[in-house]
């Protein structure tokens, strides 16, 4: 009888098991990334508690596919070119992290040893991380978004080995849950891949971080997001900006292999010997076409370039307004981001001047109401008198008309109304363009 049992009990659990696989939440995302006016796209599987992401290469550097195992705590770096892999386990080196939000403990606890062994060099790496939910939700792809800001200021002790200088991390974006992929969120910052290759601290050479965190609110899996770090102390700065916006999300059924080792590859002795040589060329090559395809300071005198075959030419007019807004400015902007393999765009200051540029459409925008938002209060009213680079929140009205030059017919015209996030009103103004390109583009599919 006792036999009879365990079979009945091992059959139930591998039935459960087989249950909860084809159970599993199965996703694919399209993602477009766009650093300093170059765009990298990326495909994502997510299965569970796994995820899968290819592509995303840029500047000479060919993008290694990595899959999370969130179940097994650690990533797998994979180069298919040399069929390499590399497994990084997910930190686990000693930190201290202080909620700001919660209350003293009544009993004294003892502190995070971050003492280090005498033979290993290294700093503390002190990070201050606040997080805001806006309280604003949205649809996306059939998903409830929060929108949350993130502020990350980073300052490294003098004898901190992955890096030397401060740093500030700011995050604006639209996030949402994905409950079977539970992966830990980390506060560390990436290395980039240049200074992964060249500057690669020796092995006895590693920091201790202490988080400091504050704010309310979660992140969750990223659908978009701005993503702003500003580098060097007070006399010396730099700065750039990463978007990332989700093109398409779908669900289908995903093969399990795709989250695995791929059969015949050999292990990587370390991260270094899984990437490939810089290809310096290639980069050049990308920076040249992107300086091709950067709309001219002076619109009508130096945009006389012959349209690409086989693409549809766009004329972009100066979008009209009140007077708040850079109208130059964002009609280079708006042609810059509708540039793509199919499309190209050129500033026009009249329909004369679409023809002469051989243009097919031309397009129309006016700014009908720009306001920006006075009401905010609590933690939002404090983060803002605080910080002079905070965003703000303005509602934007616009409508666009698409307008084919051959015969006037429209082929795309539209009201569009939202509040969008930005550093001033042109900030905010370039991301309601960038939500009417998408548009403009999708019409022209």
């Amino acid at each position: 009888m006792k036999k009879y049992l365990l079979s009945f009990i091992a059959g139930f659990l591998f039935l459960v098991l087989i249950n909860d696989n084809v159970n599993a939440q199965q996703y694919k995302l399209r993602q477009v990334t766009n650093t300093m006016g170059m765009k990298s796209e990326s495909t994502i599987y997510v299965k569970g508690m796994r995820k899968r992401t290819e592509g995303g290469g840029m500047m000479g550097m060919n993008a290694l596919t990595t899959i999370q195992q969130c179940d097994l705590q650690r990533t797998i770096k994979i180069n298919d070119k040399k069929k390499l892999y590399f497994i990084e386990p997910f930190a686990k080196e000693t930190e201290e992290i202080i909620d700001d939000d919660k209350p003293a403990p009544t009993t004294k606890q003892k502190p995070v040893n971050i003492t280090k062994p005498a033979t290993q060099k290294g700093g503390i790496i002190y990070m201050y991380y606040n997080i805001t939910d806006t309280g604003e939700r949205k649809k996306i792809f059939g998903f409830t978004a929060r929108h949350i800001w993130t502020t990350q200021k980073i300052k490294p002790s003098p004898d901190a080995c992955d890096m030397k200088d401060s740093m500030i991390i700011k995050t604006d974006g639209w996030y949402i849950d994905l409950p079977q992929f539970n992966c830990p969120i980390t506060y560390r910052p990436q290395k980039p891949p240049m200074a992964r290759q060249e500057n690669v601290p020796p092995p006895d050479c590693r920091d201790s971080f202490v988080t400091r965190r504050s704010g309310k609110g979660k992140l969750g899996f990223v659908l978009s997001e701005t993503r702003t770090m500003i580098f060097g102390g007070k006399t010396e700065k730099s700065e750039f900006q990463t978007d990332i916006e989700t093109l398409e999300l779908t669900s289908e059924k995903l093969d399990s292999m795709l989250f695995e080792i791929p059969p015949g590859y050999k292990e990587a002795k370390s991260e270094s010997d899984l990437q490939d040589k810089f290809d310096m060329n290639e980069m050049l090559k990308q920076v040249q076409d992107m300086n091709t395809n950067m709309p001219a300071n002076n619109p009508v005198i130096n945009n006389n370039g012959q349209k690409p075959a086989g693409t549809i030419r766009i004329g972009v007019y100066e979008p009209k307004n009140d007077g708040q807004l850079q109208a130059d400015d964002l009609q280079k902007y708006l042609a810059g981001i509708l540039i793509n393999s199919n499309v190209d765009a050129v500033a026009v200051e009249s329909e004369e001047d679409a023809k002469r540029l051989d243009c097919d459409y031309t397009l129309a925008t006016d700014f009908t109401r720009i306001k920006q938002a006075s009401k905010v209060g609590g933690l939002l009213k404090a983060i803002k008198n605080s910080d002079p680079n905070a965003t703000s929140s303005f509602t934007i009205e616009s409508n666009y008309t698409l307008t084919k030059l051959a015969d006037g017919s429209v082929r795309l015209q539209q009201n569009q109304d939202g509040k969008y996030e930005g550093r001033g009103a042109d900030d905010a103004a370039k991301k309601s363009l960038e939500e009417e390109s998408r548009a403009v583009l999708k019409a022209l599919k």
